[in-house]
């Protein structure tokens, strides 16, 4: 990453840093993979995760408001603005795409609550259903969002100088002008499976503890989907959009819903939760592929990075993408996916948003941010990586062990667990992957 955040953009480990040699560290990780996978053969030969009525706050109403003029300003400032000490890179790749997961998976989807283009939507008073909403039983799907979420990924690892203040706000302004549009055109319900940021914070907020109240039931197969017809609780959100909002409360999993319930959807619909985490996933991995030695004589040799850069991510993604679902064989696993995702992201992006979060936050309030410069202790930092990505494959086989009995019910629960093996073998090369990447330079 160019710009005020290069320093802290890629992949940040060091192999100096690890409590364990690195040869211990892949075996600790194959080792919780197989551990967590014999556990849940062995202890879990039923289902387990059911959904449950989630926990709702009342704070929401009070912070939209706040984070609406927040955007505005910081989207403002950064066009406008002076581009030396403005905060606005910290806004879009720290605050935002960094720090809504470790906020969602504490508290649930909060940027359902809070999102600014909801609030923009209600302020101008645009009809909730939209000029030409779906029909109702129309399959909805997260490959909009997806599709966003690349080109987010592809404007912060790709784009040359993405860190400048004026490119971050209008790639803002852009971002927030086509999904108004699209809104006006789809009704409200298109936030919650075509805004990435949304069904981003949605699938982290499944983690929640607040918000779920047995544990790792966000995960839980769940029903089918509602239409815009049918309310649906959901975080409350005040004023005329409470109920549209409530509509579309799990519309970004639909995929996966839909899926484990057997409603009606094309195989292309029912996948795009998982497109949507490949994207994720994959693009965390190659802004660790990109920080190595072997990236750097790539892109030297091609002259520019954005071609090359450009193909090595899709192509990255699309194989995440087809490794998931052919491992996983008749099994939607997508939500398992989940706490691998995000703790692979947390430990990738963890100095950075130790370090730059509070720096962009001085730089919000015009305070000189020259002085900040923590040093995390490298060994407390490879300590909590490693801690992150072993516990996030540990969840995910024990919700992908549940997936399985839940959609093979009737057959022998020794037959499920022979089916599950490619998809541990699957999670093993993961964990050494994560670990190398992060590790290895």
């Amino acid at each position: 990453m160019t710009g005020p955040l290069a320093p802290l953009a890629h992949g940040v480990g060091s192999a100096e840093g690890l409590p364990l040699p690195l040869d211990l560290v892949l075996q600790a990780g194959a080792a919780t993979v197989v551990v967590s996978f014999l556990i849940a053969a062995l202890w879990w030969r039923t289902p387990r995760l059911k959904p449950s009525e989630p926990r709702r706050f009342g704070v929401a109403r009070w912070l939209r408001y706040p984070v609406l003029v927040l955007t505005l300003y910081v989207t403002g400032f950064a066009i406008a603005g002076p581009r030396d000490g403005n905060p606005a890179a910290h806004a879009l790749f720290v605050w935002l795409w960094v720090g809504l997961i470790p906020i969602s998976v504490i508290f649930g989807p909060v940027w359902r609550a809070v999102n600014p283009l909801r609030t923009i939507v209600t302020l101008l008073g645009l009809p909730r259903h939209g000029l030409r909403p779906l029909p109702p039983g129309r399959p909805r799907s997260s490959w909009p969002a997806a599709a966003f979420l690349l080109a987010f990924v592809w404007f912060e690892l790709l784009v040359p100088h993405h860190g400048d203040p004026v490119a971050v706000g209008l790639w803002i302004m852009g971002y927030a002008l086509s999904q108004v549009i699209l809104a006006l055109y789809r009704g409200e319900e298109w936030f919650a499976r075509g805004d990435c940021f949304e069904v981003y914070s949605d699938l982290a907020g499944r983690l929640s503890p607040f918000r779920h109240r047995q544990p790792l039931s966000g995960l839980a197969a769940a029903p089918s989907l509602p239409t815009p017809s049918a309310a649906t609780p959901s975080l409350p959100i005040p004023s005329a959009t409470a109920t549209t909002t409530a509509t579309t409360a799990v519309t970004a999993t639909t995929g996966a819903a839909a899926t484990a319930s057997g409603a009606a959807a094309t195989p292309l619909a029912a996948a795009g939760i998982a497109g949507f985490i490949a994207v994720w996933w994959g693009s965390t991995v190659f802004d660790s592929v990109s920080a190595s030695p072997v990236w750097a004589d790539v892109i030297e040799r091609a002259g520019s990075p954005l071609l090359p850069g450009t193909a090595a991510l899709v192509l990255l993604c699309a194989l995440v993408l087809l490794a998931v679902r052919w491992t996983a064989g008749r099994v939607d696993v997508s939500l398992s996916l989940i706490p691998i995702a995000v703790g692979y992201t947390l430990a990738h992006y963890l100095s950075l948003l130790i370090v730059e979060a509070p720096r962009g936050v001085l730089l919000l309030f015009g305070l000189p941010a020259t002085g900040w410069d923590p040093q995390p202790a490298p060994a407390a930092i490879a300590t909590a990586q490693i801690a992150l990505i072993l516990i996030g494959h540990a969840i995910g086989v024990i919700v992908a062990h549940d997936h399985s009995l839940t959609s093979d019910a009737h057959r022998p629960t020794l037959a499920v667990v022979a089916d599950e093996l490619p998809l541990v073998l699957f999670m093993i090369v993961c964990t050494w992957a994560g670990l190398l990447l992060l590790f290895v330079r």
